[in-house]
């Protein structure tokens, strides 16, 4: 677990090629529930007929925890993205999106334009974190969503503060 956070983002992709193959393992173990809370919160969000049709975005995808947990409660249209081609290797596996991606998110400028206004829901697990993306990534999530879309994500509280996630959301609020 110390491991998790003693990388800096030249090295994130490194770190997650390297513990894709325990990383669910380790993490489960230790009771990290966020993927399935993430896939709970883009459910209550969805209406209940628009599920199965719904487009969602699986931003930092990883293993496909997400993924697996969206399926399971109905929808059948998930993309997964994420810098790490050992865990999309394991999303994969999962046989649960319709398309993965290797892509290093963070970067608002160079979303790719395939993915702007075209999802009904974003999920986000780990990606809010220590060493992981900064308040760029919220300008990704608006660039992907649609008109009335929801974005769903999971972090530690103390995050929020510390790495101005919530000054972000607040002034995105204020934005419209």
């Amino acid at each position: 677990m110390k491991k998790h956070i003693a990388f800096t983002q030249d090295k994130i992709v490194d770190h997650y090629n390297e513990t894709a193959q325990n990383y669910e393992q380790l993490y489960l173990r230790a009771g990290w529930h966020d993927p399935l809370k993430c896939a709970e919160l883009a459910k209550d969000v969805t209406p209940q007929e628009s599920i199965e049709s719904s487009k969602v975005l699986d931003m930092g995808c990883g293993t496909g925890l997400v993924g697996f947990y969206l399926n399971e409660r109905g929808f059948k249209d998930i993309t997964g993205v994420d810098a790490s081609s050992g865990m999309l290797e394991k999303a994969r596996e999962k046989a649960v999106y319709t398309d993965l991606v290797e892509l290093f998110l963070g970067k608002p400028d160079t979303f790719p334009n395939q993915y702007h206004n075209a999802f009904d829901v974003i999920t986000a697990s780990g990606i809010l974190a220590e060493g992981h993306l900064d308040i760029k990534v919220f300008d990704e999530m608006l660039l992907a969503l649609k008109v009335g879309g929801h974005a769903v994500f999971a972090t530690r509280t103390m995050y929020l503060s510390m790495y101005g996630y919530e000054d972000k959301m607040k002034a995105l609020e204020e934005s419209g």
